[in-house]
């Protein structure tokens, strides 16, 4: 089988699987680091404006935002009055974190009609920093503004009047609070905090427990109902109602049984010890504002609104929460800006709940970054660490089955399937993984009854059923059954190239060379990059004749991404210069298809990438 996609395929599954666990909300441990604004220099030296701009523009769009930062100051220097420039360099400093120079330039375009909202806001959270927390209401009051726009400033300027000194306008404000049906969760989550802060237990009872006791909220925000399960559990730990307390706290679990705050949280109260409030001050909260909003939206395209947000709270919170440095190093990853979520995970405290994620987490950006050997050192120390952590031995077993290492994989496999609850709905990739790797050790006996333990416990995962089904066939055994699971996954996912190619291959293998052809070119269509299939393609070609067409295929191989190993290059090599021999009944590469079955295999956990398992 395809190896090489295995690396990629497995990191991906590891990724996920770690990032799940970050989730949204978490346990109030501060640290007084601050996250500094990324150093590095331009990749490129630009000495005129256009050039300038033009790089600023992207470094923009490759969301990069630290290297358009620099790239706008080149060019401002050089047009220090271009309204334009200001107005991109104004985004791209407080996107970069640098915060007091956007500010500088939000003054100087707060009645601009383009920017004038966002510049506002820079303002009234400059205000709020300081305490000038009547200032900052006034920064807050805009027109026309969205639902978005009218939740955040509307909670803002709540924490600007707790800051002033009454609460009871804070609480009057949210309440004011009229739009879409989801504000209700944000609405209520933010007045469980005001009053809190304000010392209203009675009233903050009552909000967050009307988020956590709502189920269907979560589906909105699940950081909003996590939170408030802490909020509550802190609240009430403090006013000495422990037993109330551990409630709250599991209403939490229940919905995420190993996300590490509410973990450490319910060890604390628990154990009799002092906990922290919810929220300090009133520039706390205005930051606890701009994460949980900057959670709800930070997906897709929104990423880029939800890293100004995180920004913006970093700029405003004299403290740095751990959870707030996780989720922008969450950003850095999925932008692949390796090196500066490596420094964020790494200024997250020992003591932090999110502690262990970010050390999972940066074993997988080692990888990833090709610092292989510190990855697997890292990894293997975070299993030491946390003997008991599933997640641990599963991303350390992703990163080693993907460096080939198949026996140790086995190894931290059998303890994740000790670990797993019987429940887990997850479960089934644990066996499916162990199956790779023991057909990978060419130990067959054992991989085929994991292969079929994953589809006793989730019976429609194509990816299973492809590489079960292939291999079957590859070995000419159970020959129906094996084409038909090839197809069942076909039919459950039809636009996937990889699982297309498998069938063709399979028919290819059985010497139904035009069925093979059918498939393959439906393959290559939808993956017409990989060279495995372009491979697959070039063969079923030449067994139907059309050699000049296979000599083609075959040549796209070679320059596929990813690159082709080097025995296949060679293998390639050869059939471009002789041909196929008259064997039909093997590849001429010598390689299954698809091992990247497995691709599909991880693709529905990175859905929930930053929420808790």
């Amino acid at each position: 089988m395809d190896t090489s996609r295995i690396s990629r395929i497995a990191l991906r599954a590891a990724l996920a699987a770690s990032m799940m666990a970050i989730g949204a909300a978490g346990a109030q441990a501060k640290t007084g680091e601050t996250v500094p604004a990324a150093s590095a220099k331009p990749p490129i030296e630009v000495n005129t404006l256009s050039g300038a701009y033009l790089a600023a523009k992207q470094a923009r769009e490759d969301r990069k935002p630290d290297v358009a930062a620099q790239y706008y100051e080149k060019a401002l220097a050089l047009d220090p009055t271009s309204e334009t420039l200001q107005q991109e360099a104004m985004f791209a400093y407080l996107a970069d974190g640098r915060f007091a120079e956007g500010v500088k330039l939000a003054a100087k375009l707060a009645n601009n009609e383009d920017v004038g909202k966002v510049a506002h806001i820079a303002l009234g959270l400059d205000a709020l920093r300081a305490s000038r927390f009547d200032a900052a209401i006034n920064q807050f009051k805009l027109d026309d503004t969205s639902d978005l726009d009218t939740l955040l400033v509307g909670h803002l300027s709540s924490w600007a009047e707790i800051g002033a000194g009454r609460p009871k306008d804070a609480l009057a404000r949210v309440q004011s609070l009229a739009g879409a049906s989801w504000f209700a969760v944000f609405n209520q989550y933010q007045t469980g905090l005001l009053a809190g802060l304000a010392g209203n237990l009675p009233a903050a009872r009552t909000a967050l427990n009307s988020v956590i006791s709502d189920q269907p909220s979560a589906q909105t925000s699940v950081d909003a109902f996590l939170g408030a399960a802490e909020a509550l559990g802190r609240l009430e730990a403090r006013a000495g109602r422990k037993a109330d307390a551990l409630a709250a706290i599991d209403k939490g679990l229940d919905l995420a049984p190993s996300y590490d705050p509410l973990v450490q949280l319910r060890a604390e109260v628990d154990g009799g010890k002092k906990v922290a409030p919810p929220i300090e001050n009133a520039q706390d909260g205005a930051a606890e504002t701009l994460y949980i909003l900057g959670q709800a939206i930070n997906r897709g395209d929104g990423q880029d609104v939800a890293l100004l947000y995180f920004q913006f709270a970093k700029a405003v919170s004299p403290t740095l929460d751990p959870k707030l440095l996780t989720a922008m190093a969450g950003i850095a990853d999925r932008t692949q800006q390796i090196d500066l979520a490596l420094s964020y995970y790494a200024q997250i405290p020992k003591n932090s709940a999110y502690r262990r994620t970010a050390e999972l987490q940066m074993g997988l950006d080692l990888w990833q970054a090709d610092r292989k050997e510190e990855a697997k050192e890292h990894l293997r120390k975070a299993v030491k660490d946390y003997p008991n952590d599933l997640q641990a031995h599963l991303a350390f077993a992703d990163v080693l089955s993907a460096d080939k290492s198949y026996g140790e994989a086995v190894a931290l496999l059998d303890r994740a399937l000790e670990l797993a609850p019987k429940d887990s709905p997850t479960l089934w990739n644990i066996y499916f993984q162990r199956g790779i790797a023991f057909e990978r050790l060419k130990e067959w006996d054992k991989a085929e009854p994991d292969f079929k333990k994953a589809l006793e416990l989730s019976p429609d995962q194509p990816q299973v059923l492809n590489y079960l089904g292939y291999s079957w066939v590859d070995m000419n055994r159970n020959l129906d059954e094996g084409l038909k699971m090839i197809r069942r996954a076909v039919d459950l996912r039809p636009n996937d190239g990889y699982i297309i190619d498998s069938l063709g291959w399979a028919y290819y293998r059985l010497g139904r060379y035009p069925d093979a052809v059918e498939q393959l070119e439906r393959a290559i269509l939808l993956t017409p990059a990989d060279p495995t299939i372009n491979d697959h393609l070039g063969d079923a070609y030449w067994r139907v004749g059309r050699t000049r067409e296979a000599r083609f295929q075959w040549n796209r191989a070679l320059v596929g991404e990813p690159k082709p190993t080097e025995d296949v290059v060679e293998s390639i090599k050869r059939k471009l210069a002789d041909g196929l021999t008259a064997d039909a009944s093997k590849p001429a590469t010598g390689a299954a298809p698809n091992a990247d079955a497995q691709r599909a295999a991880n693709e529905a956990p990175a859905a929930t990438t930053t929420r808790p398992n």
